[in-house]
């Protein structure tokens, strides 16, 4: 009887071993080609930013997190109790949803960024249930670009910055502070007299001859110098790991905005990830596809290929995802290639 008990104690030992393993197991395929100036190559003058086609990157900066990471002050608490410590290795493998940098990201051709930021202690730190690196090292990546190059659009969407209160004045004032400090505002677009969907990319770049970041922030003061989400983006989550169940959303939403052209106003997220469920299936799912990244690479194929997409992307011209510069089954060059000639109609 004792022996049984010894067993399945080490059983379980060497299972939850497994489990936390920090590897994430992929033959990582890099595209040969460059699309760092791949707007300027493409975009007509007179196209309005609201109809640009683009690639996104869903929590754009999560690449550093490792087993080591802290986990995030705001993070849900099964990441900071006994059970995200228990299972650190299975979470931080289902939090890291990109494996590139900030360059890698611009060069690869994505234009838009879903930035998830924490301030504590004076700081700014990139996020995604663990912290992931200082966010002053990613804005002086992107300055260095934009120094460097013309005629491209950066969309900065600041989807959460936790530890301020979107409601403050001073808050605002504290992260527009941070923006001008690291470089950013100075490059940054913005026209309080026009919507986006009246602003071309001709006024945007200064025909052709700058580079500029739209930044869309949650802040609701009264005066601001960057767009307000609620104005100026759609986004619809599926909140699902069941790649059909995603698409059908995705179908309906696309669906929604060709019926009510009023919705052109905004800029269309197509938010393409899966979200692994937290219940015993959904956990039972993630064990079995391993880590987030493997389960994206999968979806992005799947995704690009269903007979819906391109109805869909016609409605939602920008594709956010997971693992977005993978070129794994020529995800990226398959993608890029799209936009390209889209933008070029």
């Amino acid at each position: 009887m004792k022996k049984n008990t010894i067993r399945v104690m080490i059983g379980i030992l060497i299972l939850l071993v497994i489990l936390n393993l920090p590897i994430i197991s992929i033959n990582h395929n890099v595209s040969s080609n460059d699309y760092s100036n791949w707007m300027k190559e493409s975009i007509k003058d007179n196209e309005k930013v609201t109809e640009i086609h683009m690639l996104g990157a869903h929590d754009a900066f999560s690449n550093e997190i490792n087993i080591f990471s802290k986990p995030d002050l705001y993070a849900d608490s099964i990441v900071k109790g006994f059970t995200g410590t228990l299972l650190k290795g299975f979470l931080v493998r289902q939090s890291i949803t990109q494996t590139a940098d900030v360059d890698e990201l611009l060069n690869g051709g994505v234009r838009y960024f879903d930035v998830r930021l924490s301030y504590d202690n004076e700081e700014w730190y990139t996020k995604h249930n663990f912290i992931s690196s200082e966010f002053e090292k990613i804005a002086n990546s992107i300055t260095s670009y934009l120094d460097e190059n013309n005629g491209e659009i950066l969309i900065l969407d600041f989807q959460h910055v936790d530890g301020i209160d979107y409601e403050s004045n001073e808050d605002y004032q504290l992260f527009i502070d941070m923006l001008d400090i690291y470089g950013l505002l100075e490059h940054s677009y913005y026209n309080s007299n026009d919507s986006l969907s009246n602003t071309t990319y001709r006024d945007v770049t200064s025909n052709r001859t700058k580079t500029k970041i739209i930044i869309v922030d949650k802040f609701t003061p009264e005066l601001k110098v960057t767009y307000n989400y609620e104005t100026t983006i759609r986004s619809t989550w599926a909140n699902n790991d069941d790649f059909e169940a995603v698409v059908d959303l995705l179908k309906a939403e696309s669906i929604e905005i060709e019926s009510n052209p009023e919705l052109n106003q905004y800029l269309r997220v197509m938010q393409a990830v899966t979200t692994m469920q937290m219940d015993g299936k959904g956990i039972l799912n993630g064990i079995k596809t391993w880590s987030l990244i493997e389960r994206a690479e999968n979806f992005n194929s799947y995704l690009i290929s269903h007979d819906d997409f391109n109805e869909i992307f016609e409605e939602l011209p920008i594709i956010m995802v997971d693992y977005s510069n993978s070129n794994n089954a020529d995800f990226l060059d398959l993608i890029m290639d799209e936009i390209i000639s889209l933008n070029s109609e």
